[in-house]
C-alpha cells in the first residue's frame, strides 16, 4: 500500500494550526516523524504556502523543555517562535476557552489537546496539524467539518 502523500494532504492555501506534537518534532530533529514537521514549517509554512497559527498553549509547551535545559535551550526556542513572521500566535481567549470547555465536556480530552482545538475552530482554521490520532474522533464529535491531518500517518513503513 503507497504512503498518502502529505502535501496532497494539506493542499497550497489552507490555513493550517499546528500542533505542539508536530512543532516539538521540528524543534528536535530526531523524532520519527520529524522529517514530516520539517516539510511541514519548511515547505509549506516558511514559503508562504500555507498560513499557520500556533496555540499559546503549544507555545508554553514548546518552552518547558527549553526551560529545564537552561538560558541557551531557551533561546533556541524562542528564536524558533520569532523566526516564523508566517506563524500567527493566538492567545486562548475567552471564546477558545468555552469551546474548549464544550470540547472537553464531549470528549474527556486534557485541557490543553482541548483548548488547541477550540483554537483550531474558533479561528476558522481549515486544517489541525497534529501527531495524535484520537483528535481525529474528538473533532469529529464536536466539529465534523475541521480537517485534521495525523503527519505520523505519512510515515513509509
Amino acid at each position: 500500500m503507497a504512503v498518502p502523500d502529505l502535501e496532497a494532504a494539506i493542499p497550497p492555501g489552507a490555513s493550517l494550526l499546528v500542533d505542539t506534537s508536530v512543532a516539538l518534532a521540528y524543534l528536535s530533529g530526531t523524532e520519527p516523524t520529524s522529517a514530516l514537521a520539517t516539510q511541514v514549517f519548511d515547505a509549506f509554512v516558511a514559503t508562504g504556502r500555507n498560513p499557520a497559527a500556533l496555540s499559546m498553549v503549544t507555545v508554553e509547551e514548546i518552552l518547558v523543555r527549553p526551560f529545564r535545559s537552561g538560558p541557551a535551550a531557551v533561546a533556541t526556542a524562542e528564536g524558533f517562535l520569532r523566526h516564523f513572521a508566517e506563524i500567527r500566535l493566538v492567545d486562548v481567549s475567552y471564546d477558545i476557552a468555552r469551546a474548549g470547555a464544550r470540547i472537553r465536556a464531549a470528549t474527556g480530552l486534557r485541557t490543553p489537546d482541548a483548548l488547541i482545538i477550540a483554537t483550531a475552530l474558533v479561528t476558522g482554521i481549515d486544517i489541525l496539524v497534529t501527531n495524535d490520532r484520537s483528535w481525529r474522533a474528538a473533532a469529529e464529535a464536536v466539529e465534523p467539518g475541521l480537517g485534521i491531518v495525523v503527519v505520523a500517518d505519512f510515515m513509509p513503513g
